[in-house]
């Protein structure tokens, strides 16, 4: 099976979870008011003493419902540094001093998405979107996509909503380290599947995968799959736990420091591929907003 035949499983794929989410042509509840909503989540560590880290997380979505059409805005990112060494002696090994040492980047990754949905019927409808993606670790300076598709929304209730699209894409990508082999700008197609499921009054679950392909370069094949779980305290705030996961079958290059057998550094640098698969575990305290009642 080559790089062509991703694309009919990967349709196939999505196409069997938009099928089994239908479920058996059960009647719609009453939607969710329209109205805004906004959900924001926070997580920071820091470590300090024999060791010194810290990690911000951070994520956030604003999102407007009509009775025919949704707008949403979202944004995340993930930064890590630590001081490298945490602690070193600087002197002879009779006379020396204490001292920390430079802060250094470990990890930096950001994304922010716009995607405007409008149906024209109950199910069918059309949208039409941007992303903005930065991750300088997997070799990607930024990577600018916009999209214009159709979606099907196979269940809008107020407890469990699920919607798929398929959309053509248009992407353009500044790399860390040029790749004379890639196409900075290309044209592409992207399925998508997104759900919300609320369990009980307490608890929701939050997941969304999307699959884009080069359509230049079919070997050129990504996979992005969120999901979140969280437990509400009160009616605006919840603790919640993610898992997003990344796939790049054709990664950017990056430079890594060159060391011989022995493990001593050389001083060099040489380009090699990033890893295929990035992944991100997070828990969070989450602030919700929703409409009582519906608005205009």
């Amino acid at each position: 099976m080559g790089a062509m035949s991703r694309v009919p499983r990967t349709a196939l794929l999505v196409a069997g979870l938009c099928v089994g989410a239908a479920g058996p042509g059960r009647g719609a509840d009453a939607p969710p008011p329209p109205g805004w909503y906004s959900t924001s989540g926070l997580s920071f560590v820091m470590a300090a003493g024999n060791s010194r880290a810290s990690t911000l997380g951070f994520k956030a979505e604003l999102k407007r419902l009509w009775p025919r059409a949704t707008f949403s805005l979202a944004g995340s990112g993930v930064r890590a540094d630590a001081n490298d060494p945490a602690r070193l002696a600087v002197g002879t090994p009779t006379d020396f001093r204490i001292e920390t040492g430079s802060r250094v980047l470990k990890a930096a990754k950001y994304n922010a998405a716009a995607v405007f949905d409008r149906r024209l019927t109950d199910r069918f409808g059309w949208e039409v979107g941007a992303e903005f993606d930065r991750d300088r670790f997997s070799g990607i300076e930024g990577r600018t996509l916009g999209l214009a598709g159709v979606s099907y929304l196979f269940a809008n209730r107020k407890e469990f909503t699920f919607k798929s699209g398929l959309a053509a894409t248009i992407t353009h990508q500044t790399e860390v380290v040029e790749d004379p082999a890639a196409k900075d700008t290309f044209a592409g197609l992207r399925l998508s599947a997104d759900a919300e499921r609320k369990f009980g009054a307490n608890s929701s679950y939050v997941g969304g995968l999307v699959v884009d392909e080069n359509l230049q370069d079919t070997a050129d094949l990504r996979v992005r799959f969120g999901n979140a779980l969280a437990v509400s305290m009160n009616r605006r705030l919840a603790l919640q736990v993610g898992l997003l996961l990344l796939y790049d079958h054709q990664p950017s290059l990056v430079e890594l420091p060159l060391f011989a057998e022995a493990g001593v550094p050389t001083g060099l640098n040489v380009a090699a591929r990033a890893a295929t698969v990035d992944t991100t575990f997070n828990v969070s305290l989450v602030v919700s907003f929703a409409p009582r009642t519906a608005t205009p």
